[in-house]
């Protein structure tokens, strides 16, 4: 008896984990989509691809869950399904999208940042030129002459 129920948790640890793998690849797809939009400056879909990764951040958690639940069902059974060579392969399969997601996200955060610190910058640079544009308005100078002689 004990073998059928470790049979049987052991396709439906690989039926979860197969979900689980497909999810993981279209979230890479997604990350990697939001990379190019991050890159090239796409920001007018930016906001649906962030509000789409927060779900799949709340896919996560219900993951996770669903792991955790078939694992505290029976600790002893969930082990020895658990060691399965497809169920193995499948783990280490969503181990290295995960990996490759997280490179992502690095990759996207670093993008995020450097834009946003060039746009402190060019914020900075503006206000700088607001002062001064502010001082020659408001100067009883004649304007200056250029080289050209122009003004």
């Amino acid at each position: 008896m004990e073998f059928n129920q470790i049979t049987q948790l052991e396709r439906e640890l690989i039926f979860v984990l197969k979900e689980e793998y497909s999810f993981y690849q279209s979230l890479y797809i997604l990350l990697d989509k939001q990379k190019d939009m991050v890159k090239y400056e796409k920001d007018e879909k930016l906001i649906d691809l962030f509000t789409e990764i927060e779900r799949c951040h709340q896919r996560i958690q219900q993951s996770e869950e669903k792991i955790a639940a078939m694992k505290d069902k029976n600790p002893k059974l969930f082990h020895i399904a658990s060691a399965a060579p497809e169920v193995k392969k499948l783990v280490n399969s969503i181990i290295t999208m995960v990996k490759k997601g997280i490179v992502l996200v690095r990759d996207n955060e670093e993008y995020l940042r450097s834009r946003h610190d060039r746009l402190k910058s060019e914020l900075k640079d503006l206000k700088n030129s607001h002062k001064i544009l502010q001082y020659l308005r408001d100067s009883n100078h004649p304007a200056p002459q250029f080289v050209d002689g122009k003004g």
